[in-house]
């Protein structure tokens, strides 16, 4: 996703959540404080085998922005 600002990543009232996979723990963290630091939620999503399930949802993600069902912008939000 590309966003000019945190503020055009927002999914309604919540933040776009930025999912992270790898199995390097302290990379993560630096990533997620990077995501966080942008305005964004970071969020560790497990261990590198989980990349394919986040790569299906970025395909979903795709396939809703190309038949304009949703914006280019758009983006999904965790809500706890």
């Amino acid at each position: 996703m590309v966003c000019a600002t945190s503020r055009s990543c927002a999914s309604g009232d919540a933040p776009t959540t930025v999912l992270v996979a790898g199995d390097d723990s302290d990379s993560k963290a630096v990533l997620i404080a990077s995501v966080q630091a942008g305005g964004l939620v970071g969020l560790d999503a497990g261990s590198l085998a989980r990349a394919h399930e986040l790569e299906a949802l970025g395909f979903l993600q795709l396939t809703l922005a190309v038949t304009e069902k949703v914006g280019r912008n758009a983006g999904f939000a965790v809500v706890r």
